[in-house]
């Protein structure tokens, strides 16, 4: 064969394969960090109905498909779309229709801050806020309501504290919800002083107003979904695990799924209550494109702030206070035989190392061994080190939360003592013994913003540089497993791996365009900007 003939047989050949697929969307020249087994790096991607079809070199993919839709992302990171691991997504979005407490120094702003609500919302019977933390206050002393009764003697006020397990009422919310000072609430306090009421309710004493959180019309939840979602789509968010929903809820988020409002993919977990799990006994998992059913969020104890989890000693700053146990051991194996006959997942909030053990033991009772059935112990604060090794033994993945190491750090030790403080927030210990972490946020409780996350988990620091140094850094999170523990474990934590979690060819298009990479923003001590967000290959933001 001539070679001038050889040459025009070639060309011919190049111009029959010259785009000879076509593509709903190409992104191209950038730098598309797979988060495949390889931990390959791309520098284009085909997208149809939703998919990802191929990835590849630049001229590769471009040559390949003809697209309707390109996007240069001119040389940006793409990673694939970030999840958190456990966040309260339906309330975040109602957290914004009530008072916002986060960050009030003190009593006199929170007081300001439900007064000038209360002016602007006269027809709402209840005031309902979030946020309080009285470990930012200079005395580090849980408020009173003596003034919330002054000023609201007839109408109720609820304001729980940033993590759910406390709250401070008044009087009249008291006698709304048909309680008084005697009232004895296993698994929950109401703190007195000096023969009164402070206002100050623990634990299963806040789950009693649970009905009111819960009262909020179709049409409120409607728009608190969708507020939360523009918020995540806006931080690179394309699926969150909701930790603890009802069956409204829950059937309200597969209605929007269905009409195309709501595009978020969630993960929910049943709440633990007997009506919920009736209903589910029928109803069987929900395995949706956008909407995954198959948890139960179950509360062993309560929040180490509020004095509420289970330590095995005493709090360090509370002689002979051990926290509270929420429920009995005899109701932790019912709902997990439930969870194994009916194929639920298990996900137990467990903070303190008594509550750990606990629910451990009772998960290896049921388990038996080594499994598929991934049953997580949700927060994983404070784990014995004789306990770490019950993770593996029973296939149980931790979920741990890397903004509250930093955000509990000025005043754990407090709570625990310096023996103690070693054991907690111990992530990549738990990391080491069970081979992978999910990780979430447990927003509204801390922010939503994934480089947080990402922060904590690997220089053990806040948003301010604290602490120097970086907090317990023997327990920092290596760059790579951060990631992943943003991405492909939180897939493999909700039996989402499949379709989610990695680009790779098969799956859905769930991405994110980054100006830079986490590691560099972080280097640089630069804010990441999220550049689009996609979701089964549409853009979203």
């Amino acid at each position: 064969m001539t070679r001038p003939y050889l040459a025009l047989l070639l060309a011919g050949s190049m111009v029959s394969c010259y785009h000879s697929q076509e593509a709903d969307l190409v992104v191209h020249n950038a730098r598309i960090h797979s988060m495949d087994e390889g931990d390959g790096v791309y520098q284009a991607m085909a997208v149809r109905d939703g998919r990802i079809v191929e990835l590849g070199p630049e001229r590769q993919i471009l040559n390949r498909y003809a697209a309707k839709r390109t996007v240069d992302a001119a040389g940006r990171v793409v990673y694939p779309g970030f999840i958190d691991g456990h966040c309260h997504f339906l309330g975040y979005g109602l957290n914004k229709q009530k008072v916002d407490l986060q960050g009030v120094t003190g009593m006199d702003e929170m007081i300001d801050r439900v007064t000038r609500y209360a002016e602007t919302n006269p027809n709402k019977k209840w005031i309902i806020g979030r946020g309080w933390d009285q470990n930012l206050w200079p005395m580090q002393a849980y408020p009173d309501n003596k003034r919330l009764n002054e000023l609201f003697p007839d109408r109720p006020v609820l304001l729980q504290r940033v993590d759910g397990h406390a709250a401070l009422v008044n009087d009249a919310a008291l006698r709304a919800a048909g309680l008084d000072v005697h009232t004895h609430i296993v698994g929950g306090q109401m703190l007195m002083s000096g023969g009164r009421f402070t206002g100050i309710l623990i634990d299963n004493a806040v789950n009693v107003f649970q009905r009111i959180f819960e009262e909020a019309d179709e049409a409120t939840k409607r728009k608190a979904l969708l507020d939360a979602q523009a918020d995540c789509f806006a931080v690179g968010l394309t699926m969150v695990c909701d930790a603890g929903l009802d069956t409204g809820s829950i059937a309200l988020i597969n209605r929007m799924h269905r009409e195309g409002t709501l595009k978020m993919r969630i993960y929910a977990m049943v709440a633990d209550a007997p009506e919920n799990l009736d209903h589910f006994a029928r109803r069987g998992i929900i395995d949706a494109e956008r909407l995954k059913v198959r948890g139960v969020k179950v509360y062993a104890d309560g929040a180490l702030g509020s004095r509420g989890a289970l330590l095995k000693q005493p709090y360090t700053d509370q002689p002979g206070h051990h926290g509270l146990q929420l429920a009995t051991r005899e109701h932790f194996l019912d709902v997990a035989h439930w969870c194994k006959a009916h194929g639920f997942q298990m996900n137990t909030h467990c903070i303190g190392d008594s509550a750990n053990e606990l629910l451990l033991d009772v998960y290896g009772e049921v388990l038996g061994g080594t499994n598929d059935l991934r049953w997580r112990i949700e927060h994983a604060q404070v784990v014995s080190p004789e306990d770490r090794p019950k993770f593996a033994a029973y296939s149980i993945i931790p979920s741990v939360q890397p903004t509250h190491a930093t955000s509990d750090g000025p005043w754990a030790v407090d709570r625990l003592g310096p023996d103690r403080i070693g054991s907690a927030y111990a992530y990549e210990d738990l990391r080491k013994t069970m081979g992978l972490l999910a990780l979430g946020t447990d927003f509204p409780v801390e922010g939503i913003d994934p480089l947080a996350t990402f922060r904590a988990a690997v220089e053990r620091k806040d948003a301010q540089g604290q602490p120097d140094g970086g907090y317990i850094m023997a327990n920092a999170l290596s760059a790579e497993n951060a990631l992943r523990g943003m991405t492909i474990w939180n897939a493999i934590a909700t039996f989402s791996e499949k379709e989610v979690g990695s680009l790779e060819p098969g799956k859905w298009a769930d991405f994110v365009i980054l100006d830079t990479d986490l590691a560099a923003a972080l280097r640089m001590n630069k804010k990441l900007r999220v550049r689009a967000t996609y979701v089964a290959g549409e853009q979203v933001n």
